[in-house]
């Protein structure tokens, strides 16, 4: 008799919780961004699933590659001006300036992504030699207008993050996720065409575009993304002070998401990089939990640097609640999910996966840390942090994959993670002085 009153008072404090949370913007903001690496990453295990299975490891172990340097290509020439939007959009002076600003960025992303678009099609076309797709007409032309694409769909992502506009971001991300699949089967009816892959990735990054940005809205209020070049060279100016420190943060916090495979598929073969970046891709999603929430703490702790202590502690518990689930089912079922892509991929990337899911509670603290120290205005610490967990990654992991094979890229990733955070527990970044400016005013 008295089980259903307590049922009642379940749902009932369900319910308010939920409408509470629904009216907190960090929580908007990190399940936006949750959602949205979720949406993206289960379909990209169905494309990646898809290639493995239809064209084989060498032409999956092979796109891997070139998808990896197209990410990385767009991350070092033009995640800055990005994530800047985040830092300087809530300062603006009302919408004039909010959209001159974001045509700031617009133009520094544009030529920013373009320059780093061909240089990196020189180094991993002629130089170091990644996939001979990138040294044919096709492959060229692919390759820079989707660094071109994809950097101006992560700048998206960050102003619809400074205008809480997650909905916005999420359908970016789903069109361009879902329409790979059926881009990239058709090339590959034809034996031995070199660029199925690249041509997917570029190709749903320019349509994302095309349908997302006229849709962004905003005539009403004047929040809107047509360009206003009345001010372009001031505010690029203005802009470009916290540019090269929020760019450098970025970078070393990402490039060794997407340098890794490269190394492998230098270092090893192409098939033991197909096993690696299934593996690396399952992992990827502790390694966007806490980013996404940091993201969003990054976007509160800009706009109220007094309320830092208290929006730490509720991103802890907000990654605590969504690190929980994927946690306990990558260590009960891992070996089970990486079968789905082939009988051989349990044993390759097993031992790889397991020290992923490890790493992802001194990941977690890590990346709080950096969104505290980025909004607090001490991007030379969270260079050095970043830099520091990248490069001891990236270094121990050519220095040991010829013995340890894939697996030695878990072990350092662990190991410098687990170095970081300790740092991090020791320093507490967290901390702000009751009084003390935390960061330069939009003037200073």
């Amino acid at each position: 008799m008295t089980a259903a009153p307590g049922l009642v008072g379940l749902v009932g404090l369900a319910r308010s919780t939920w409408q509470r949370l629904g009216h907190d913007r960090l929580f908007r903001n990190s399940a936006a961004i949750v959602l949205t690496t979720v949406v993206t990453s289960g379909l990209g295990y169905v494309i990646w699933l898809t290639v493995a299975r239809v064209a084989g490891a060498d032409v999956s172990g092979d796109g891997a590659a070139v998808t990896s340097l197209l990410m990385a290509a767009t991350l070092v020439a033009a995640i800055g001006p990005a994530a800047a939007m985040i830092e300087w959009l809530p300062r603006a002076q009302g919408a004039a300036q909010w959209r001159q600003r974001v045509t700031a960025g617009l133009v520094t992303t544009s030529v920013a992504s373009l320059v780093g678009g061909v240089a990196a099609l020189w180094l991993g076309g002629w130089v170091f030699h990644v996939s001979p797709s990138l040294r044919t007409p096709a492959g060229a032309v692919l390759f820079v207008v989707g660094t071109v694409a994809t950097a101006h769909g992560s700048l998206f992502d960050f102003v619809c993050i400074s205008r809480a506009r997650g909905s916005m971001m999420l359908l970016r991300n789903a069109i361009a996720s879902a329409t790979r699949l059926p881009v990239v089967l058709l090339p590959l009816a034809v034996d031995g065409h070199p660029v199925q892959v690249l041509t997917a990735w570029s190709l749903s990054a320019v349509l994302s575009l095309v349908v997302c940005v006229p849709a962004f809205g905003g005539r009403r209020d004047g929040y809107s993304l047509r360009p206003d070049l009345r001010r372009v060279g001031p505010e690029t100016r203005l802009i470009g002070r916290s540019v090269v420190g929020q760019h450098l943060i970025t970078v070393t916090a990402m490039l060794t998401t997407y340098l890794l495979p490269v190394l492998v598929v230098d270092v090893l073969t192409p098939t033991d990089n197909a096993h690696f970046y299934v593996t690396w891709m399952l992992g990827s999603v502790f390694a966007v939990i806490s980013p996404a929430v940091s993201t969003s703490l990054f976007d509160a702790a800009a706009g109220d640097p007094a309320g830092i202590p208290q929006a730490v502690r509720r991103s802890a518990r907000i990654i605590a609640l969504l690190l929980a689930g994927p946690v306990v089912v990558y260590l009960l079922a891992g070996r089970l999910l990486l079968r789905l892509f082939g009988p051989e991929y349990p044993a390759a990337g097993g031992l790889l996966l397991l020290l992923l899911t490890v790493a992802a509670l001194p990941d977690a603290v890590t990346n709080v840390a950096v969104s505290v120290l980025r909004a607090t205005d001490r991007l030379g610490t969270a260079v050095a942090l970043n830099g520091l967990m990248t490069l001891a990654t990236l270094v121990g992991s050519t220095l040991l994959l010829p013995q340890l094979g894939i697996a030695a890229v878990g072990w350092c990733w662990l190991a410098a993670q687990t170095a970081g955070a300790l740092w991090a527990l020791a320093a507490r970044p967290w901390r702000v002085r009751v009084g003390a400016p935390a960061m330069p005013s939009a003037g200073a």
